[in-house]
């Protein structure tokens, strides 16, 4: 979005005198505004969207119930009173069917696809914060039914689970798409990149771990109970802040409320933005997209050149999967176990590698605007590819105390890799790639797509690694390495350089045709916008 600096170029005094398409002196309209957003350095809009920046993280709240959700529903398996509850006795031990414990691992999963998929229509219908607010009243009520699910009542308690994940489903893909309408261009990669960091790390697991080790070992219902009635802590918090929280502005102006869109804009700079020139930037942008396909249903995100960016969107999370970010980072204390560590050292150890990857999304941070969405996203998949492989010809000798200590050590720089590159920048591209008309529904589809890719890896590897059938530990690595390395030369060919790029340049960029990875150096205006 554009602001008002000193590093802007010619100042336009009368805004709605300029038509679509109508050269402003060398440029259009979108150019010049376009040439403003690109002046704007990354600490200029922090200092000037501070309050954008400030709701993206209010925003990405929900996203924490799904790396909670993960994190307890893993933990809770360990608790002997949950095992007693929704289990039964074998051997004089209380035993979850193998089948059910599938079940409850990935019915979150399956909710979270039928989410993602819904916030499209009701994000279009009742806006960014009211598709929020019903995220957050379908959460209260399958946390609701997990509470009270009596005991041996499985199917109740997987109801809930189920309904408490379409509304995950819904959270992570407001998130990314609210992030990427709200920020100003210098701040939005930094702000997508963050619902990563919301979902696996921080506040999540220091909370998760902490309240499994505080109630596992009590003798009553509320072992498990209690680390369910504290998801209700994450919708309650947003349905508290919501009312105060702006709106989508390009929402608003496809509804045609212009004056309250640039209230908001207003609002979310400051006093040193030019409200009036970022709303009609929203509008000429819209009325360009309109111009290629008047309608916006989930059909034409598989139509004409919006193919290709919903393929992107997809790809990005088939990919994170394709780089074996479950089979290392899901079974890192496994590795640590083999390689000699008791038990409770081997969970530090795993704990160390969430530090870890603390630290690469941090960087990430700096990185996504320092070098670019293409260039991170690709040579994290190089990078995730060279471990795999490593890991898999290290497994050979297995037998070998020094390579158990080797492939666990691969195993924390595995994690620097992937959160510094495909981890953050999956939630930046799928957001960033869409048209702004599509928006909600792609992310959606991302999101549909993650909580399918996440499932079937659940569920395949345990019986890849598991000593009990095929048994491949380490030599998993080769067959990852192999679907990384194809994952990395579709990456090139595929993935586009958003960086730097307004809404309506990455539409010019797709509608031009231009190859994926020249988004980055391609011009686009002067002579060059002519010829569209």
């Amino acid at each position: 979005m554009a602001t008002t600096t000193e590093h802007s170029t010619e100042k336009i005094d009368d805004i709605t005198s300029i038509d679509k398409g109508t050269p402003h002196g060398n440029l259009t309209f979108l150019a010049q505004v376009a040439a403003t957003d690109h002046a704007l350095t990354p600490l200029e809009a922090m200092h000037t969207h501070w309050r954008a920046f400030l709701w993206c993280l209010f925003m990405c709240i929900g996203a924490l119930l799904w790396g909670y959700d993960a994190q307890v529903g893993g933990g809770l398996l360990s608790v002997p009173q949950f095992r007693t509850d929704f289990g039964y006795i074998y051997q004089g031990q209380p035993v979850l069917p193998a089948s059910w414990q599938s079940a409850f691992n990935s019915v979150s999963s399956i909710g979270g696809m039928f989410g993602g998929l819904s916030l499209g229509w009701i994000s279009d219908k009742l806006g960014r914060r009211g598709a929020v607010a019903v995220a957050c009243a379908i959460s209260i009520v399958g946390v609701f039914i997990q509470f009270f699910s009596p005991t041996h009542a499985n199917a109740m308690l997987l109801v809930g689970k189920l309904i408490n994940g379409f509304a995950l489903g819904m959270y992570v893909s407001c998130a990314g798409g609210y992030c990427a309408e709200v920020s100003p261009l210098a701040l939005r990669g930094i702000t997508t990149a963050g619902v990563n960091l919301w979902i696996v790390y921080v506040i999540i697991n220091s909370m998760s771990n902490g309240v499994i080790r505080g109630t596992g070992n009590w003798t009553n219902a509320y072992a498990y109970r209690l680390p369910f009635a504290l998801q209700w802590i994450f919708p309650v918090i947003l349905l508290i802040g919501l009312p105060f929280a702006p709106e989508s502005p390009w929402w608003l102006v496809r509804r045609g409320r212009f004056e309250d869109a640039e209230r908001v804009l207003a609002r979310l700079g400051g006093p040193t933005v030019d409200a009036k020139l970022q709303r009609q930037q929203i509008k000429e942008t819209i009325e360009l997209e309109d111009s290629y396909a008047a309608t916006s249903m989930y059909a034409d995100c598989f139509r004409g050149e919006n193919l290709k960016r919903t393929i992107v969107a997809m790809m990005v999370f088939v990919l994170q999967q394709a780089a074996g970010v479950v089979f290392v980072l899901g079974f890192s204390t496994y590795f640590f176990e083999l390689a000699g560590f008791a038990t409770d050292n081997a969970f530090n150890l795993g704990v160390g590698v969430t530090a870890i990857g603390v630290v690469g999304n941090l960087v990430a941070f700096y990185a996504v605007n320092r070098f670019g969405r293409r260039f991170l996203f690709n040579w994290g998949m190089v990078g995730c590819t060279v471990i795999l492989v490593l890991i898999g010809f290290i497994w050979i000798g297995n037998a070998n105390p020094s390579a158990k200590w080797a492939v666990s050590a691969f195993t924390i720089i595995y994690n620097f890799v992937y959160q510094v590159g495909i981890g953050p920048l999956g939630y930046v591209i799928f957001a960033e790639v869409s048209s702004s008309k599509l928006r909600s529904k792609t992310v959606g589809i991302g999101i549909w797509t993650n909580s399918l890719c996440g499932m079937i890896a659940n569920i395949v590897i345990p019986y890849l690694v598991n000593p009990d059938q095929a048994n491949l530990g380490g030599y998993v690595g080769f067959i990852f390495g192999g679907l990384a390395f194809a994952g990395t030369i579709w990456s090139y060919f595929f993935i586009p350089e958003t960086k730097g790029r307004t809404v309506d340049e990455l539409d010019l960029l797709y509608e031009k045709r231009v190859p994926a990875r020249h988004f980055g150096t391609y011009r686009l205006y002067d002579s060059d916008v002519d010829n569209l």
